[in-house]
């Protein structure tokens, strides 16, 4: 019973590609169903793909500490990433991130069905090309390109240099002491919006942690708090140290939302907005002090 079911589905599935309509001069059929079983895939197809076109998302996309599009998500059904729940879905395309179910996403590619896997953003540059991708797979060259302008614009003209020795620095600092070092998303946009990284300084690359001593004695002239920092869990407990919240007392302090950096979407642009101009800010303190 199990092969007939799967011959069944898999019929449907040609034969809906070989009613769908062709993107023009691609050779390649607009998707009309298609599944995402990642996260951050969820928020690239929301913000490019026609709602009618998204048949699933990923189980946390309506999750509001891990998607920033939770409430866009809203309605739109839910999948747990297994390989009989997208098969009776009969998708034309499938997204997915380069972690999620390794399994699934074997087994539908063996089978001949559309996945593109999207890699984990590091970088701007990341983001812009993700945008790409799905957008192009979606049959939305033109919103995809128009998005990732909207992206730059937010952008602010000039980030750190790298010989910029006397930018400020951040310090971006999590439950359980860690942090974002080199070659992470987070860096990435702390960079972006003028400052030095604390971590990168520290020479860690991806995520490490860091003692309250070696915060303190580093002196960063911002502090980024996970938004979530007030809830009550052991992890969090380095988060309200008597000697962190003397130190930083009359410090600069930024609280984000821990599901900016979950993913790579064009938001982020709106968190290096603010950094900057807290980066500013800084600057201009600076030069009064200096007076």
């Amino acid at each position: 019973m199990a092969g007939n079911s799967l011959f069944i589905w898999l019929q449907r599935a040609f034969l809906a590609l070989s009613l769908a309509v062709f993107l023009p001069g691609s050779g390649m059929a607009k998707p009309e169903r298609i599944v995402s079983m990642n996260v951050c895939a969820d928020q690239l197809l929301l913000l490019l793909a026609d709602r009618q076109q998204i048949i699933s998302l990923s189980n946390l996309a309506t999750d509001q500490e891990t998607s920033m599009m939770a409430e866009q998500a809203a309605g739109l059904p839910k999948n747990h990433g297994l390989s009989e729940e997208i098969l009776q879905l009969e998708p034309d395309l499938i997204l997915a991130g380069e972690y999620t179910t390794r399994p699934t996403v074997f087994l539908l590619r063996k089978l001949g069905y559309r996945v593109i896997v999207l890699p984990i953003a590091t970088s701007l540059n990341d983001i812009r090309a993700n945008i790409k991708t799905v957008a192009e797979a979606v049959g939305a060259s033109e919103r995809g390109r128009a998005l990732v302008a909207e992206f730059d614009n937010k952008l602010p003209s000039a980030g750190m240099s790298e010989n910029e020795a006397d930018a400020p620095m951040a310090a971006l600092y999590w439950a359980n002491g860690f942090t974002s070092g080199e070659g992470t998303l987070a860096s990435s946009v702390v960079k972006t919006a003028g400052f030095r990284n604390l971590g990168g300084e520290l020479g860690i690359r991806g995520t490490g942690q860091v003692s309250l001593e070696t915060l303190i004695t580093s002196a960063p002239d911002l502090l980024i708090l996970d938004a979530q920092r007030d809830k009550p869990a052991m992890a969090t407990e380095n988060l309200h140290h008597p000697a962190l919240q003397k130190m930083f007392a009359d410090h600069l302090r930024v609280s984000i939302p821990s599901n900016l950096w979950v993913c790579g979407t064009p938001v982020i642009a709106d968190a290096i907005a603010e950094l900057h101009a807290i980066k500013s800010k800084i600057m201009s303190y600076r030069k009064v002090d200096q007076k």
